[in-house]
């Protein structure tokens, strides 16, 4: 029932944004000479994967460098704070217009076909943001990314400060 409504809510904003011509005034730090794309999210999958409308198309987006405890891999049982970490992504970015941000030191596309980005909100790197909160881990694929050292940075403070998954009351890393 719950993916039912997801959908029919997903379905509505599509509607809407298709009808209206959307401009996000969101702005990048750092005039970064990546591609850059304004969308609006449609859907939050999990902690780290959300379907973005964008280019009169929706697009699954992987965030970079960063991996939350899993929630909807068919393989794998629900992770410690994977609940979590899907929560806070969508009360931060459901609906919401935001600055998709490619790095030209990763694919264009994971394994999956979900297109790889950072994500910006009101000039808030969201991705460094799940980390720094505790929501979920640095993650590295194959290549060092562009925000490589700090998301590292930002993952060892939050460990040292015990925040969401760190804290053993919580989980037990």
């Amino acid at each position: 029932m719950q993916d039912f409504i997801e959908s029919f809510i997903s379905q509505i904003l599509l509607s809407i944004l298709v009808s209206i011509n959307s401009v996000t005034t969101d702005v990048l730090p750092n005039n970064t000479i990546n591609l850059v794309e304004n969308g609006t999210v449609v859907k939050v999958i999990d902690g780290d994967t959300i379907e973005v409308y964008e280019n009169k198309k929706i697009e699954k987006v992987r965030l970079i460098g960063v991996n939350t405890p899993e929630t909807v891999d068919p393989r794998k049982d629900v992770q410690c704070y994977g609940f979590e970490a899907s929560m806070f992504l969508k009360k931060e970015l459901s609906g919401q217009q935001i600055i998709l941000e490619a790095d030209n030191t990763q694919q264009e596309k994971d394994s999956f076909g979900r297109i790889l980005r950072y994500v910006y909100l009101k000039g808030t790197n969201i991705n460094k943001k799940i980390i720094e909160e505790g929501y979920g881990f640095e993650y590295t694929y194959k290549s060092p990314y562009k925000f490589q050292k700090e998301f590292k940075e930002a993952e060892e403070k939050a460990k040292k400060e015990e925040k969401g998954l760190w804290n053993k009351s919580n989980c037990n890393y």
